[in-house]
């Protein structure tokens, strides 16, 4: 059996994102990009301070437009968690690539860099790097998913600044409140449809 890949997969399979939590994105706004991790943004995992973005002062990336489908269904295990992690939903921003492609820094290099050890710690092959800060104007869409269950989104194709996320965001806390308070109870429903 096949593993499947989430349903807001298709938004991003030919992307190149990046993911933040309401808190972040408010700070991507005021600053007007997404800003290389030099150690004084927050950590939200263990792992933020040995990070290769955080060594190098890079903003991290996730590039699903350099694999396929297959590789990704693969790799499911190292990138899935980090696009529902954050309560009470993690924002994918979409980015668009032309914009970004002469600066990218591949994975590979990231691999080669570390001669193959993974030290500084990185997402293997899906997680790239940007040298610099990235302008709200190459912003080419929003992926709103639930931080308590994932099958739940919504996608905005909008470019650049989106004030009006943050009403979204809120419309789509009370649209799911029933989902945010009891969780288990949509996991139940969703055993009994199979």
């Amino acid at each position: 059996m096949s593993i499947k890949l989430p349903d807001w997969y298709r938004f991003i399979k030919h992307s190149i994102c990046h993911r933040t939590s309401v808190e972040g994105l408010k700070g991507i706004f005021k600053t007007g990009a997404i800003i290389p991790n030099d150690g004084s943004l927050t950590n939200i995992y263990p792992q933020s301070q040995v990070s290769y973005a955080r060594n190098y002062h890079l903003v991290s990336l996730f590039d699903f437009d350099r694999s396929t489908e297959e590789d990704c269904r693969n790799q499911l295990h190292e990138w899935y968690r980090f696009f529902f992690d954050h309560k009470p939903v993690t924002i994918v921003i979409l980015l668009n690539r032309q914009n970004l492609s002469s600066k990218i820094i591949s994975n590979q290099k990231a691999f080669e860099d570390t001669q193959g050890t993974y030290n500084p710690i990185f997402i293997p092959h899906l997680e790239v790097f940007y040298p610099e800060p990235i302008p709200c104007d190459f912003f080419r869409g929003y992926l709103i998913i639930c931080g308590v269950y994932e099958t739940v989104f919504e996608y905005y194709p909008h470019k650049g600044i989106f004030p009006e996320i943050f009403e979204k965001i809120d419309n789509f806390i009370k649209k799911h409140a029933e989902l945010y308070a009891d969780p288990l109870k949509q996991i139940e429903k969703d055993i009994d449809k199979q």
